[in-house]
């Protein structure tokens, strides 16, 4: 197994939402109906450097936004990845008051809704100090464990090393 990247130093948030929740339950509908619907469209807030994503300059405060690019180091040559990184984790029910996702170096992103009309999204890593990040891990580790293929299965590894879960 090979060990993930070392995690660049994210700052701490300003202020935490604990309101951030998973789905007790995830009703096999739900996902279908989520997998047929769910686009991404990326935010230049969540981007050091949204030209090299084709996005406009962000200019508003970013306040203490994760970066893509900067903290997960997510380039633009992943950007192909994200439908795949979408439907993991609607698969494993990764779903409440957000969307989440592990992508295969183990880091986990937040999907919010930018559209609700066009169930269209936008994303950014997760810090590994925040309440919701284990949660999301331990539902896609047991769904990985049980459902997932072997990328899956290392993707929930990777993460479990770059979070420091055990």
């Amino acid at each position: 197994m090979r060990k993930p990247p070392r995690r660049s130093d994210v700052p701490p948030r300003n202020a935490d939402n604990n309101k951030r929740r998973l789905d007790a339950e995830v009703a096999p509908a739900r996902i279908a109906q989520l997998l047929g619907t769910v686009n991404y469209k990326g935010s230049p807030k969540h981007k050091r450097n949204p030209a090299i994503f084709g996005l406009e300059p962000f200019r508003g405060d970013r306040g203490d936004a994760t970066l893509c690019d900067e903290h997960a180091n997510f380039s633009p040559a992943d950007m192909v990845r994200i439908p795949a990184m979408i439907a993991r984790g609607l698969r494993a029910g990764l779903i409440g008051t957000n969307l989440w996702t592990v992508a295969d170096d183990g880091w986990i992103f937040e999907g919010r809704v930018t559209n609700a009309v066009q169930a269209e999204y936008h994303g950014y890593p997760v810090r590994p100090a925040e309440p919701i990040a284990e949660p999301v891990y331990r539902r896609f580790r047991g769904w990985a464990d049980a459902h997932g293929n072997e990328a899956d299965k290392q993707a929930a590894e990777n993460c479990a090393a770059l979070y420091r879960f055990r």
